[in-house]
């Protein structure tokens, strides 16, 4: 086995990620999961373009021009977009502060580091989603005679659907997805903070999720526990990543742009903000779609929940029973002309 060259300083890391953030800062899971994703690439970053091997990383890797090289590489090599690489930035800062807490770097370097900017993001001063058109159009490209086309629609759909951010997808259970006696469904998700919410999820949907759990949960009554994506690498089965949602985004953009170049750049937050913006161009009110995202100020209890989602029930009735729904075809909305209301509902107020 190759001998670690700076032990000290992956039990430094072990201790951020595992004492420190959770239990000191007391972060998330979640937001503890982008930091060890963050750590990873640039360790990865390192080993690339150091020539290293992950033993020879030392804490005098961790400087200014390394870091300025790692947010290129996640640009140029990753594709990432720029608030993904801000991210990634915050994060190896975080890092790098404990770093010279524990005086592994000195506060000149730690000075060094901070001093780099993050990337103007030009997108903010935009309001990006996809029209009716365009939802439909990627809805079509999994190929549904593979496995993974059914999971992928699947996925593309109960994001779009739900409204859910990418995270709170990832971590749902089959338990989550309720259908009732009547055949209606409930998305039952604890997103940021741990407020718990109930979406209603549509027949189309429903019937998508059926379709998936025919395959990969052919056993869902009695493995409710288990994650609903999952991926399986080498006999071993684990939640789905983040990377994985990329990975097969990346190829269904490319396909679609095929038949429409002007397609945005497709990215889970884009499906989020797509359903918000088609709910407010039917007339659901912003108070109601600022509860389906979660981003109520108002403590979120089971029965405000259960009291909230026949309100959202109603909603989804009055798209579909005006056609304005992506699965139909021959949708069209009445655009709403109100900036300062579209910025807010897509998060620039």
């Amino acid at each position: 086995m190759r001998k670690i060259k700076s032990p000290e300083l992956f039990r430094l890391l072990k201790d951020f990620l595992t004492v420190y953030l959770p239990m000191i800062r007391k972060k998330s899971d979640n937001t503890v999961s982008s930091y060890r994703i963050a750590m990873n690439l640039y360790l990865t970053y390192i080993q690339e373009s150091q020539r290293k091997q992950l033993p020879d990383v030392i804490a005098a890797d961790f400087n200014q021009k390394n870091i300025l090289g790692f947010m290129n590489w996640l640009a140029n090599n990753r594709k990432n977009e720029v608030s993904t690489i801000n991210q990634r930035l915050s994060h190896i800062r975080g890092f790098c502060k404990y770093m010279m807490k524990n005086d592994f770097i000195s506060y000149l370097e730690l000075n060094d580091i901070a001093e780099i900017a993050k990337i103007p993001d030009i997108r903010k001063n935009e309001i990006v989603y996809l029209t009716i058109q365009d939802m439909q159009l990627v809805l079509k490209q999994p190929n549904l005679s593979k496995k993974t086309g059914i999971r992928d629609k699947f996925y593309i759909a109960l994001l779009y659907d739900s409204g859910c951010r990418d995270q709170e997808i990832l971590d749902l259970k089959i338990k989550d997805f309720v259908i009732t006696k009547n055949g209606e469904a409930d998305l039952h998700v604890v997103g940021k903070g741990n407020k718990y919410r109930v979406t209603p999820i549509t027949e189309d949907v429903v019937k998508l999720f059926r379709d998936y759990c025919n395959i990969y949960h052919p056993n869902a009554d009695s493995d409710k526990n288990a994650f609903l994506f999952y991926t399986v690498r080498n006999g071993i089965t684990a939640q789905m990543s983040d990377d994985n949602v990329q990975r097969f985004l990346k190829a269904y953009e490319l396909s679609a742009k095929v038949k429409n170049t002007e397609l945005p750049h497709l990215h889970p937050h884009l499906f989020r903000a797509t359903r918000a913006m088609h709910l407010y161009m039917a007339g659901v009110p912003l108070a109601l779609i600022s509860e389906w995202l979660g981003h109520s100020k108002i403590e979120t209890t089971t029965i405000y929940a259960s009291a909230t989602t026949e309100m959202k029930r109603k909603a989804v009735e009055k798209l579909i029973l005006d056609n304005k729904s992506v699965f139909d075809k021959d949708v069209i909305f009445k655009y709403a002309d109100n900036d300062e209301i579209l910025k807010r509902l897509y998060g620039l107020k």
